[in-house]
């Protein structure tokens, strides 16, 4: 779960919702940066928070911060459960796609300790090796750059999802600070972006097509509905928002 907050609400965007998204955000690349394996990529990119689905149905309160478990502060021994749901799913449909998903999520992992984790890791880095050994061609250069493509968009799109629309430099979400590193298909450097209006950002690289318009689902949980009916159901009796917006490059 993608989480903000404010005084009296909490602002909560689904993981799988983010990921449609950045897929939707990729399919909008000006052709002359398009990467080779499209469709492998896109269902990657569409899927790689796929096994957060059953997890956010039902948020989780954390008592220590008195707010919902966020994916940044989820407990590690749930993610190790969720990673591998979701890269099961995408292995069903698209091996390679799992690859990419495989990697993305050992990446998150790796900074971390306990059997769980690293059971983890070593399972999935068996299923990286059987999965390349039974591809017709694989290269690891191209593979690198796929993976840089799906960590580029899942970035680009926590950059609309964590931060308050319309907030102004200064007051960007901490990640963000330096810009969002960019696939070297892309450019150098980094990407920045900013917000131009709540329902603007405006970003400094002609990397799409033209402008892109889309939208978000949320919900917006009053505080004073978690108290008196718990997270779980304040949730479930809260409607889904939309919010509408464009990137302009």
């Amino acid at each position: 779960m993608i989480i903000r907050e404010n005084e009296d609400f909490f602002i909560l965007i689904e993981q799988h919702h983010h990921a449609t998204i950045s897929s939707y955000l990729f399919q909008q690349l000006n052709e002359s940066i398009l990467p080779s394996n499209f469709h492998s990529l896109n269902e990657a990119i569409l899927n790689h928070d796929y096994g957060w689905i059953p997890f956010d149905r039902t948020p989780i309160w954390n008592d220590t911060k008195s707010r919902p478990y966020s994916f940044i502060d989820f407990p590690i021994s749930f993610k190790t459960i969720l990673y591998r749901y979701g890269i099961d799913y995408v292995h069903e449909i698209d091996p390679y796609a799992a690859l990419l998903c495989s990697q993305h999520y050992c990446r998150f992992l790796k900074k971390n300790d306990g059997d769980l984790v690293g059971k983890f890791l070593h399972d999935e880095k068996n299923r990286q090796e059987n999965i390349i050994a039974r591809l017709t061609y694989f290269d690891d250069q191209t593979f690198q750059l796929h993976l840089s493509i799906l960590q580029f968009f899942d970035s680009l799109s926590l950059y609309i999802c964590l931060n308050e629309p319309g907030v102004n430099k200064e007051n960007e979400h901490p990640y963000f600070k330096k810009g969002i590193p960019i696939p070297a298909s892309f450019g150098d450097d980094s990407l920045q972006a900013e917000w131009l209006a709540t329902d603007e950002i405006r970003v400094d690289k002609r990397i799409f097509k033209e402008n892109v318009h889309f939208h978000y689902q949320y919900k917006q949980v009053k505080k004073e509905a978690i108290k008196k009916k718990g997270i779980a159901e304040a949730y479930n009796e809260t409607k889904y928002d939309q919010h509408f917006l464009k990137i302009t490059n």
